[in-house]
This record gives structure tokens, C-alpha cells and sequence, in this order.
């Protein structure tokens, strides 16, 4: 008992590697955050999106980071008239609800196994914004350039920071462990040592807090008759706290 609990120790300040994992994320409000993104038929807009963490492992049992992330809450397409006097030429314009965020975490391990529970706090940053953008409806995007060639215009609606925290539960499975280059072919040999690492399977479910933000959802925008002449826009903001669940599934890769 003695020699586990010395080897157990020993694992714990000397061991260390960096870790990178990659997650699909479902966002579920809760809260007074909730009561708000309810739309007239009681649904709630939840959100998906995706999740990355870069760590550094202090030792096998207790890992610090940074975590970042978006989703999106409330999407809105359609065909408008490419000018008041005409609506032979038509347009897309597409609005985007979001949440990017951003935090400082930490991870704590305790067992070692191929199933890996872990615990972990965050402290940051989340924005929740909104977007329109116009494009044009006869037109082919180039996939060789870094910009969408059908884009025509693109404006911010609505952005506003909140503070926020909170606690995750999770675990691991590791899928393949490796001592040498074999997990991942693209990655050769560094400074003339075996690469080693391992890849894992990822299932975490964490409650993050947000303080109170001023923020748009479906419905919120309205638009002026355009018989009555040039449309006018009218922003219906939401005030809340921005409490909310994410759910989390993806990779892991440790080396």
C-alpha cells in the first residue's frame, strides 16, 4: 500500500504534456436567460456550435488552459428586393444570433485509467452578438480565396460582454495510446525523441454563469411596411443574466 500510494505521489509531481481537444458543443439557457430566448409557441432557442482547449499538464492529475469557443442561437435568411424602387433583383440577407466566450480553466484528474473522470472550473469572457449580412443570390463562391466572393455587405446589430465562470464534469476514454510515432503520421519525430501520446474520446457537461448582457433573438429585429416608404428597422433588446448548460463531444489529443 505504501509503495502505490509513493508511486501514485511520484506520477503526480513529475509527470506533464500538452493537450489539445476539439468539441461539438449544444448550449442550453437556462434561468431568466431561458424565460428570454422563449419565442411565442414556448420553444426555447438552444444553441450548437464548437469548443477548443489547449492545456498544459502540470502532471497527469491536474492540467491549466485556455477555452474558447462559439455558437449560434437564432439564424434568419431572406429574399429581399435589391433596391426600394425595384424587386425584379433580389438579395439574401442572413442575421446570426451568438455567443462567443473565452475563458482561464483548470482540470483535475484523480485516477489514471483508460476511463478518465475530471473536474474542472473556468473563468472568462462571453459576447453575445449579432449579425446581418447580404449576398448575392447568383453568384458562385470561389473556394480559393479566404472570403466568401458572394458577400456583399456585412453589419454588427448587436454586441455586449459578459463576465463568466463556472464548474464542468466530465471523462475520458482513451482510444489509442502510443509510445511512438504511430498516433498521428503527420507528426515526425521532435528533437530526435519517440513521439508519445494518446487519443481520447471526450463527454463533459459544464454550468456556466454570465452576468447580466444586452443581446438580440429571433423576433427582436422588426421591419417598417415598405409601403409606406423606406423600411426602417426597430431593435427589440433583451436584458438577462446569460446562466447557461453546455454540452460538449469531441477529441482529445495528449502529448
Amino acid at each position: 500500500m505504501k509503495k502505490l500510494f509513493f508511486l501514485y505521489i511520484c506520477s503526480f509531481l513529475y509527470s506533464n504534456g500538452l493537450g489539445i481537444n476539439l468539441s461539438l458543443i449544444g448550449h442550453l439557457p437556462r434561468g431568466e436567460f431561458k424565460e428570454e430566448l422563449k419565442n411565442d409557441q414556448g420553444n426555447i432557442a438552444n444553441g450548437y456550435g464548437f469548443d477548443i482547449n489547449a492545456m498544459y499538464y502540470v502532471n497527469d492529475n491536474f492540467a491549466i488552459g485556455i477555452n474558447g469557443g462559439n455558437s449560434i442561437y437564432g439564424n434568419n435568411r431572406r429574399s429581399i428586393p435589391f433596391n426600394y424602387f425595384t424587386d425584379l433583383i433580389t438579395i439574401t440577407e442572413e442575421t446570426k444570433n451568438a455567443i462567443s466566450y473565452g475563458h482561464l480553466f483548470f482540470k483535475v484528474l484523480p485516477f489514471q485509467s483508460r476511463v478518465k473522470p475530471y473536474f474542472e472550473g473556468l473563468i472568462g469572457m462571453k459576447n453575445l452578438n449579432t449579425n446581418t449580412r447580404l449576398f448575392n443570390e447568383n453568384c458562385t463562391d470561389d473556394p480559393e480565396t479566404d472570403h466568401d466572393d458572394c458577400e456583399i455587405a456585412e453589419s454588427t446589430n448587436s454586441s455586449d460582454n459578459a463576465f463568466s465562470y463556472g464548474l464542468g464534469l466530465g471523462f475520458e476514454v482513451v482510444l489509442i495510446e502510443s509510445s511512438s510515432s504511430n498516433l498521428l503520421d503527420s507528426i515526425d519525430k521532435i528533437s530526435d525523441e519517440e513521439f508519445a501520446g494518446e487519443l481520447s474520446f471526450l463527454f463533459s457537461f459544464r454550468y456556466l454563469y454570465g452576468d447580466e448582457a444586452q443581446y438580440l433573438k429571433e423576433g427582436s429585429i422588426e421591419f417598417s411596411n415598405p409601403e409606406d416608404g423606406p423600411v426602417q428597422t426597430s431593435f427589440n433588446y433583451s436584458n438577462s443574466k446569460t446562466d447557461l448548460i453546455q454540452i460538449n463531444i469531441g477529441l482529445k489529443v495528449k502529448f
